[in-house]
C-alpha cells in the first residue's frame, strides 16, 4: 500500500511538472509557426502597387488652365519674385537666423507649388510647381556662393537659367499662345492678325462683277 500511494504521488507530481511544460511547448510553436508566415502568405500578391497607387494617389488642386488656376499661378509666380528679392537683401544682410527663416519660407512655397499644381512635368500645371522648387535651388546655390565657396559661380547661372525657364513653362501652360489657340482653325483664319488675308486681295474681276447674281 505504501508503495502504491508512493507511485501516485511521484505521477501527480509529475504532471504538475510537465502539463506547464507541455502548454510552453505548444505556445512557443504556434508562436514560431507565425512569424515563419512568408510575406506572400501574410500579404497580397499586389501589396507592393497598392502602398505604391496610394502614395501617388493625391492629386494637386488646379489640373487644367481655367481662370481660377491663371489667378494662383499669378499669386504663386509673385511669391517666387518677392522670396528671390528679399532673399537677396537677407543675405546681403548675412545675418544666419533671417537666412534660416528663408530657407523655411522656400521650403513652405515648395510644398505650396506641389500641392496646387503638382512636382512634375507630366502634371498638366506641374512646371508651376517645379519653378518653386527651382526657385529654392536657386536659393541654396546663393547661399553657397556667399558663404565663400569657389567655382560656384556657373553653377549660380545655371540655376537661374533654369528658373526662367520653368516660369516661363508654368505662363505657358496656363496661357496658351495665340498660335497655339488658332492652331485648330482653317488656313484662312489661322492667323494673328485680325484682318483676314483674303481682305487685302485686291477688288472683284470685272467678269465676276458683271455676272448676274439673280438667275432665279
Amino acid at each position: 500500500m505504501a508503495t502504491s500511494h508512493f507511485s501516485t504521488t511521484s505521477l501527480k507530481h509529475r504532471c504538475v511538472t510537465l502539463f506547464p511544460l507541455l502548454a510552453i511547448t505548444v505556445a512557443l510553436g504556434c508562436v514560431i509557426a507565425l512569424f515563419n508566415t512568408g510575406p506572400a502568405d501574410a500579404l497580397p500578391k499586389n501589396a507592393s502597387s497598392i502602398s505604391l497607387n496610394t502614395s501617388l494617389s493625391s492629386a494637386p488642386i488646379f489640373s487644367d488652365a481655367t481662370g481660377d488656376a491663371a489667378q494662383h499661378v499669378d499669386d504663386y509666380l509673385q511669391s517666387i519674385d518677392t522670396a528671390m528679392s528679399n532673399g537677396a537683401a537677407v543675405l546681403r544682410g548675412g545675418d544666419g537666423k533671417s537666412v534660416a527663416a528663408q530657407s523655411r519660407y522656400f521650403n513652405a512655397l515648395v510644398n505650396a507649388g506641389y500641392a496646387q499644381f503638382g512636382s512634375s512635368y507630366y502634371d498638366p500645371l506641374g512646371s508651376c510647381g517645379v519653378a518653386g522648387s527651382s526657385a529654392r535651388h536657386l536659393w541654396h546655390v546663393q547661399i553657397r556662393a556667399v558663404s565663400g565657396e569657389t567655382n560656384i559661380a556657373a553653377e549660380v547661372a545655371k540655376a537661374r537659367t533654369t528658373l526662367q525657364h520653368d516660369r516661363q513653362a508654368c505662363l505657358d501652360a496656363v496661357r496658351p499662345t495665340l498660335l497655339d489657340s488658332l492652331a485648330w482653325a482653317p488656313d484662312v483664319l489661322a492667323s494673328p492678325s485680325l484682318v483676314p488675308s483674303w481682305a487685302a486681295a485686291g477688288p472683284w474681276p470685272e467678269s465676276a462683277a458683271e455676272g448676274s447674281a439673280t438667275n432665279l
